[in-house]
This record gives C-alpha cells, sequence and structure tokens, in this order.
C-alpha cells in the first residue's frame, strides 16, 4: 500500500484506475459516426437535466413560493416522484432514441433514384 492509498490517515485498499484505450477505438464503422452519436446522447441526458431541474422548480414553487439554487441542489424527490421522472425520461428516451434503432437494411444513399 502506498500514500496514495490513504484517506485521513486510514487505508482505503484503492488502486489507480486502469486507464482504456476505448478513445482510439471505432465501434460504428466511422469515428466520425461515432462522435455525432456521443454528441446526441450528450445532449439528451444535457436535456435530461434541464427538464429534471425545472420539475423540481416547479414543486418548489408549488410548495415553497420560491426558489433558490440552494432549494433546487438540496431536493430529496419522493418515491411517487420519482417514479413519475422515471417514467417521464423513459418516455422521453424512446421519443428521442428509438430512430437509432430503426430498421435501415432497405435505406438508400440520400441522391439515389426514388422507386415508384
Amino acid at each position: 500500500m502506498n500514500d496514495e492509498s490513504q484517506f485521513n490517515g486510514r487505508p482505503t485498499y484503492t488502486a489507480q484506475a486502469i486507464k482504456s484505450d476505448t478513445e482510439s477505438m471505432v465501434f460504428l464503422g466511422n469515428p466520425h459516426i461515432d462522435n455525432l452519436v456521443s454528441i446526441v446522447i450528450a445532449l439528451g441526458a444535457e436535456i435530461w437535466e434541464s427538464r429534471q431541474r425545472m420539475l423540481i422548480i416547479e414543486r418548489l414553487l408549488e410548495k415553497e413560493g420560491r426558489v433558490t439554487e440552494e432549494m433546487i441542489e438540496q431536493y430529496v424527490a419522493s418515491d411517487e416522484e420519482f417514479e413519475l421522472w422515471e417514467a417521464k425520461k423513459a418516455e422521453m428516451t424512446q421519443r428521442v432514441y428509438s430512430v437509432l434503432a430503426r430498421d435501415t437494411s432497405k435505406a438508400k444513399p440520400f441522391n439515389s433514384p426514388f422507386p415508384y
């Protein structure tokens, strides 16, 4: 055990994370497509975070009539609210990302002739 594995004088028995080479891997056949999909997923997470924060703001305004950043950060959802949020998140995920699972077996390039 080395000095880096000490926490407040107590041993933690942790090891440094082993960095993987996923940044150099291509998962979808083209690194640009991988980057675009990563962006879309990250934007979806940002949108959900904003939506969830808005739900908290709305709840605090209903209950308290005012909102501060501290109130938002300290808010703890009830079990009922958490279940509602999970359902809303699942609905949003389905709406936004279902297109990624569509059948593209008959897809054609944009400039190909349209079959009438």
